[in-house]
């Protein structure tokens, strides 16, 4: 493995500028989940539009999905080679013009190449954006700094089909892509004036690196899509494949003098533990999201309204906690938030496996704020754990590799969710049981348990781990 170059400090921002920095990157995180999600109620109206099916089209937010994932961990090398602000409002450019073009677009292939150019920017804006928040945020505003980083993980892939509908119901589907033009408008003149112009040291571009993770990334997504929709023999190779070629990149990266990200930050056991454990953990608390719409709709025949409002409780939990991430990991510490949250996780998820039709509506609602308060925590807590111990020299390739396991994890999170609906309905059908909604029931015990395994990684933490920042931040 490489030495990392001489750390480079960077200048001291103000807190106004650093508060209004957060604020824009804050912004563009959410912009860029948002674009993964919210085309999925449009789907119907752009397939009469281009005279194809829904189904046909969903290869429109796999592309833009797929453009993210293979380029996020180049980001860092760019941002460390072009510099922070250049690679940042490039990104912005490209995602604004593709966008443009994108509410244009007259025929699919146009639609979905434009979909490719538009996840190439946000694959540079999103992890080079929080790289720039990290390194200029002072060690005891970490925690409160990727608290609000976070959030726009948890309620874009939750809004994101809602806005779709009413700005698709009220306005046309075009105007999904052309809100963002005069956002990333202003988001560009707001880049130049807050983000720093700082570079890292230079290093070779590691092609092999790249070209290796980059097949690896491609080939679990495509298989992870593939296995959401159904168990088949082609995914399960896909995924395979990704996995072995993914084996290889990390060798080749471990050897190689100048590697695409170096793995220094995994001999930290804090990061370690939150992209291994961790990411278990957010594969079944973000599976939320996805079952309980279908659940509510195809499970209870509800209509998309009422579920949209039980959608609401799970806001209001996310929210409340927002506030509190910080004085809850100061007061205990995070491998007891971790550990005690992880089973609350773990339970909440299992007790909404209880919810069935005639269930009272203020006790849904309960339930599901009951599930936004600790998957916020959790969430937020397993953020802030990766950067916990990892020194400012390593923190370029530590955010690379951690954006990527983000981006990869959520992919499999859902295929696992719909893996699991389909073993429930044939678990169902096999023991004789009944009831409206029995799959999905059975699949949200399935993510508790999912959601107990990664509560193992932190069993293990040494019980001073990020204690620098939640002293700091006392």
């Amino acid at each position: 493995m490489s030495a990392q170059p001489p750390e480079i400090a960077p200048a001291p921002l103000s807190p106004l500028r650093r508060r209004l920095m957060m604020s824009l990157v804050t912004g563009a995180l959410f912009m860029e989940m948002l674009d993964g999600t919210i085309l999925v109620t449009a789907l119907p109206s752009m397939a009469r539009t281009f005279h194809t099916t829904a189904v046909a089209l969903d290869i429109g937010i796999s592309a833009y999905m797929l453009a993210l994932g293979v380029l996020i961990p180049a980001s860092s090398w760019m941002a460390d080679r072009f510099g922070a602000r250049r690679v940042f409002m490039t990104a912005i450019t490209i995602f604004t013009i593709a966008s443009a073009l994108c509410g244009s677009a007259r025929s699919v292939p146009a639609f979905v190449a434009l979909r490719v150019v538009q996840g190439i920017g946000g694959a540079m804006m999103t992890p080079v954006g929080r790289l720039v928040v990290i390194r200029h945020t002072p060690r005891k505003e970490l925690i409160g700094t990727m608290s609000a980083l976070i959030w726009p993980a948890l309620f874009a892939p939750v809004v994101g089909p809602p806005i779709g509908g009413l700005i698709t119901e009220h306005l046309g589907w075009r105007w999904i892509f052309y809100f963002n033009v005069p956002l990333g408008l202003v988001a560009l003149v707001a880049a130049f004036w807050l983000i720093p112009d700082v570079r890292g040291a230079r290093r070779r571009f590691d092609m092999t690196g790249f070209l290796l993770t980059a097949l690896g990334v491609f080939s679990l997504q495509i298989g992870f899509e593939r296995g959401a929709r159904a168990l088949s023999a082609p995914a399960l190779a896909l995924i395979a494949g990704g996995l072995a070629v993914l084996a290889l990149a990390l060798v080749h990266m471990r050897r190689s003098p100048h590697p695409l990200l170096d793995l220094a930050a995994l001999k930290t056991h804090s990061f370690r533990a939150a992209v291994s454990g961790g990411t278990l953990s957010r594969m079944a608390i973000g599976a939320v999201p996805f079952l309980l719409p279908l659940m509510m709709q195809a499970g209870f025949g509800f209509s998309a309204v009422h579920a949209g409002l039980f959608v609401v409780a799970l806001f209001a939990g996310d929210i409340a906690m927002k506030s509190m991430v910080g004085r809850i990991l100061r007061r205990f510490g995070y491998r007891r938030v971790l550990l005690v949250n992880g089973v609350l996780c773990a339970g909440s998820l299992a007790s909404l496996a209880l919810i069935g039709i005639a269930t009272p509506a203020p006790l849904v609602a309960a339930m599901l704020c009951a599930n936004g308060l600790v998957r916020s925590l959790q969430f937020s807590a397993l953020a802030t754990l990766a950067f916990a111990d990892v020194d400012r020299q390593g923190m370029g390739d530590a955010n690379g590799l951690f954006n990527t396991v983000l981006q990869l994890g959520a992919a499999a999170g859902v295929t696992a969710a719909a893996m699991s609906v389909h073993a429930g309905g044939l678990f169902a059908r096999v023991a004789g049981l009944g009831g409206a909604g029995a799959d999905y029931r059975f699949a949200f015990l399935v993510m508790a348990g999912l959601a107990l395994v990664g509560v193992i990684s932190v069993w293990r933490l040494p019980a001073e781990t990020g204690r620098s920042l939640t002293h700091a931040a006392a």
